[in-house]
C-alpha cells in the first residue's frame, strides 16, 4: 500500500469519541402549485368588493348613460334645459337628486327661483384664501372639487338614487387648473393674482408643462366618467370663447366651449346653446328664440345638426318655455 492510501485509509477510520457526522438537511422541494389567496377581513370573501360592484354594474346597464356638453353664452338657458329635464324625467326614481358643482352660481340661483321644491342639491366648489390677497385657494379647491366628486359616486354605489350632476361654469375649472399649474406644480407664481396675468415670470412656453394643467382639468372627466358608467345622467355647462386671428378679419374668428380643447372628443353629446332675435316686416325684434343645436350625438345619430326651441320671448308678453326633452327621452 503507497503512503498515500494509508493515509486516506486512516481518515476513513473513526476516532475513540468522535461524534459521527450530521448529515446536511435535505432542501424542500418547491411546490409548482400556487397557494390559495389568504381570507381577508376574518375569511370573508376576498372578491366581496368586486362582487358588489358587479351589481351596481348590472343594474346600471338598465339605465340610459348620458354624458353631454352644453355651451353657448350667458343666459341662453344652458342649466335651465337640464334642471327642467331632472324636474320631467318620468323615469326618475323615487327621491332621486340632483347635484350641482356651481362655479358661477347660475345654478344656484336658477333652482332657487324657479325649481325651489325639486330637490337639486348645489354644492360650492370654492375653497376660500387663508390670506387677504386673494379670496381663494386653487389648490384647496382643487382638492375639494375631487372630495365632492368622490362623495357623490360613494352615494351612488351605497344605493342612494342620483340622477344626474351639472357641472356649471367648466370654464371657471380650467381657470383653476390653470392657476395650479402654475402655482403649484412649475412653482411660477405665489397666487391666483401673479398666475393670472400669463406673462413674465408666470409665462408657461413648454408644451410638456401644459400637458399638466390638462391632466389636472381632465380629472374630473375620469370622475364624471364612473358616475356615467353607474347610470348617473353627467352635464357639462360652460360659456363662448372666440378662437382665431383677433388682430385679422372677424370672418377669421369661431365660437368654440370654452373647456380644454380635448373636452369635444371625450364628450360623446354636445349642445351648442344661442338666442337667435327674429325680425318682423318692419326690421323690429319680433321675438328672441332660444335654440338648441345638436352638434355632436354619438348615442342618437339621428339627432346629429338638429335643432329644438327651447325658450321663446316676446316684448310684452309672457315667455314661452318648452324645454328639450331629448334629455330624457332620445339620448
Amino acid at each position: 500500500m503507497s503512503a498515500w492510501e494509508k493515509m486516506a485509509a486512516d481518515n476513513k477510520e473513526e476516532k475513540p469519541g468522535a461524534q459521527p457526522a450530521k448529515a446536511a438537511p435535505a432542501k424542500a422541494a418547491k411546490s409548482k402549485v400556487d397557494k390559495p389567496l389568504p381570507p381577508q377581513g376574518g375569511g370573508l370573501n376576498p372578491f366581496a368588493a368586486l362582487m358588489k360592484e358587479q351589481q351596481l354594474l348590472q343594474g346600471a346597464k338598465n339605465k340610459t348613460h348620458r354624458f353631454v356638453g352644453i355651451w353657448g353664452e350667458d343666459g341662453t338657458a344652458k342649466s335651465g334645459i337640464v334642471m327642467d329635464a331632472f324636474r320631467n324625467d318620468p323615469n326618475k326614481e323615487e327621491g332621486a337628486v340632483l347635484y350641482a358643482l356651481d362655479f358661477d352660481m347660475g345654478s344656484s340661483m336658477l333652482a332657487s327661483a324657479i325649481h325651489p321644491d325639486e330637490n337639486i342639491i348645489s354644492w360650492n366648489p370654492w375653497a376660500m384664501g387663508t390670506t387677504d390677497r386673494t379670496a381663494y385657494d386653487y389648490n384647496a379647491t382643487h382638492s375639494r372639487v375631487m372630495t365632492i366628486m368622490k362623495f357623490i359616486i360613494a352615494q351612488v354605489k351605497e344605493g342612494n338614487p342620483v340622477w344626474g350632476v351639472l357641472i356649471s361654469g367648466v370654464d371657471s375649472w380650467l381657470e383653476i387648473c390653470t392657476n395650479n399649474m402654475r402655482i403649484v406644480d412649475l412653482g411660477l407664481a405665489a397666487d391666483g393674482i401673479e398666475a393670472a396675468d400669463g406673462q413674465g415670470a408666470a409665462k408657461v412656453d413648454s408644451q410638456s408643462s401644459w400637458a399638466i394643467r390638462n391632466t389636472r382639468f381632465h380629472q374630473l372627466t375620469q370622475l364624471s366618467r364612473d358616475l356615467v358608467r353607474l347610470g348617473v345622467s353627467v352635464y357639462w355647462e360652460t360659456h363662448v370663447k372666440m378662437t382665431g386671428n383677433f388682430y385679422g378679419p372677424e370672418s377669421g374668428r369661431k365660437a368654440a366651449p370654452d373647456w380644454e380643447k380635448k373636452t369635444t372628443n371625450y364628450i360623446p353629446n354636445i349642445i351648442r346653446m344661442e338666442a337667435v332675435e327674429v325680425m318682423d316686416e318692419s326690421g323690429n325684434v319680433a321675438c328672441t328664440n332660444y335654440v338648441a343645436r345638436f352638434v355632436k350625438c354619438k348615442t342618437n345619430p339621428s339627432l346629429q345638426d338638429q335643432e329644438r326651441i327651447v325658450f321663446t320671448t316676446k316684448a310684452g308678453e309672457e315667455p314661452t318655455w318648452v324645454g328639450l326633452p331629448e334629455l330624457y327621452t332620445e339620448l
